[in-house]
Order: structure tokens, then C-alpha cells, then sequence
């Protein structure tokens, strides 16, 4: 009967064991899970999350304004944004590859965001149709912003700068050709600038 109660006891604490030893390797990967939970760049560093911000690239560029003061802005954004070390500029960090950046002169800002290209993508953007607004620009035929939709078939841009004196959109094709067009107040909202690369 001893032996029995010996074997049962060793039973019983081999299975406790085997319990807490599971318990604990649980916790210590939730643990590391959390840890990593940040983007890894692959070096080993774990990288912050930013911060939840209250609008997406998109809907940020159009809720600012270059006439906002930093305070307005952070208040658009949900956070603050981060002041860089030599100018009067700031960033808001949103991925790795998101962010808006919001620079101030004389009073006023010039606010940028900046897309992931793969994300706006447009298989119905064709950029023939980009190379012949170039060269009609070249020649002195300039658009509107809507007209330059309506020219893209009404394939609509993404905000990309926003200046007291002017709006720059950009169109992306699936092949990651960027179109870009700067539409300035001075020529009553028409294109003045287009690159393609």
C-alpha cells in the first residue's frame, strides 16, 4: 500500500510539474509576443508602434491646413508631432512607410504626406495618358485637378503636398510609376509642375 501511495505521489507531482513548467513557458512567449509586437526591422531592435492617429494619410492631408498652427495640427492628428533638430519641421509617423510632415515659414506651413506606393496602386491609371499631359503642359495647355481626373478617365490623385500657393497630387500605376502634378493658385488651380518617374 506504501509503495502505491509513493508511486501515486510521484504521479501527482511529475504531473504538477509538467503543469507549472507549461505555465511558465506560456507566460515567457506572451511575454516576448508583447515585446516584438513592434515592426522589426530584422535588426534585432524592437521598433515603438506610433501612435493611433485619428485619420489616415488620406483624410489628413485634406482635414489640413498650411494656415494651421502646430497646435491645430496635433489636434487633426491625435498626437504630437515629432519636431525635427535643425528647422521649424514636424512629423507625424504613422507606419513605417506613412507619415505627415508639416513644415513652417513665415507663418504658414507646407504640409506633405507621404504614401505606400504599393497601397495606391491604380491598374485603371494609364500613364500614357500622363506623358501626353506632359507634353501638352510643355506646349503650354495646362488642367485643373478635375480636369486631369477627367482626362485619367476619372481615376481620382492622392493629396501629396499641400502650400499656401499651391496642391500636389500624385497617381501611381501598377508598374509604380509615379505621376505627379502641382496645381498652383497663381494660374487659377492649374497644373504648373509635372514629373513622371
Amino acid at each position: 500500500m506504501k509503495k502505491d501511495t509513493k508511486n501515486s505521489a510521484a504521479i501527482i507531482i511529475a504531473v504538477v510539474t509538467a503543469i507549472l513548467l507549461g505555465l511558465l513557458g506560456v507566460v515567457a512567449l506572451m511575454e516576448n509576443n508583447q515585446t516584438n509586437s513592434g515592426d522589426n526591422d530584422g535588426s534585432g531592435e524592437v521598433l515603438e508602434l506610433a501612435p493611433r492617429a485619428n485619420c489616415d494619410v488620406e483624410e489628413c492631408m485634406e482635414l489640413l491646413e498650411p494656415k494651421m498652427t502646430l497646435t491645430e495640427a496635433n489636434e487633426v492628428m491625435g498626437f504630437e508631432g515629432e519636431k525635427a533638430d535643425t528647422e521649424e519641421k514636424y512629423t507625424w509617423q504613422l507606419s513605417d512607410k506613412k507619415k505627415i510632415t508639416i513644415e513652417y515659414k513665415d507663418g504658414s506651413g507646407t504640409v506633405k504626406g507621404t504614401y505606400d506606393k504599393d497601397k495606391i496602386k491604380d491598374s485603371t491609371f494609364k500613364i500614357a495618358k500622363g506623358y501626353e499631359l506632359q507634353n501638352l503642359l510643355r506646349e503650354g495647355t495646362s488642367y485643373t485637378y478635375d480636369e486631369t481626373v477627367e482626362q485619367f478617365g476619372g481615376v481620382a490623385g492622392h493629396l501629396e503636398v499641400k502650400s499656401p500657393t499651391s496642391k500636389m497630387y500624385i497617381w501611381v500605376n501598377d508598374d509604380g510609376l509615379v505621376f505627379r502634378a502641382t496645381f498652383s493658385d497663381s494660374i487659377n488651380g492649374k497644373t504648373s509642375i509635372i514629373s513622371i518617374r
